[in-house]
């Protein structure tokens, strides 16, 4: 079963669950971060060497950073669905995605295109 450490409260655990959820994976989530401590314990920083949160282990295997567990998730359990079965279109949601980072506080991107 999927265990994933954190709490309600912060938006990088809320995308990890919206993910699990939405694939219909069975989890369970334990509170840590801020108020729940767990984070700078010696066992959890083996596990996350920064201390934050989200981490999740499936299958023995760890992943920790809130957008490297969804790419992982879906691509272990969302071919088809959150993950494209498509190379092709696997590969266009990649270029799309990689133009967030630019994403200026005014809604705007950096670089985009404006028709003449």
């Amino acid at each position: 079963m999927l265990k994933i450490w954190g709490r309600t409260n912060s938006v990088n655990v809320k995308k990890v669950m919206w993910c699990a959820d939405e694939l219909g994976l069975q989890h369970e989530r334990t509170d840590a971060g801020l108020q729940f401590g767990v984070v700078n314990e010696p066992w959890y920083r083996k596990m996350n060497p920064n201390g934050l949160v989200p981490t999740v282990e499936d299958d023995g295997l760890v992943v920790w950073e809130s957008n490297t567990i969804v790419r992982y998730l879906a691509a272990k359990h969302g071919a088809g669905t959150l993950r494209p079965a498509d190379s092709g279109a696997r590969a266009a949601r990649k270029s799309s995605g990689a133009m967030r980072q630019y994403d200026c506080p005014q809604g705007g991107q950096y670089g985009q295109a404006i028709p003449s």
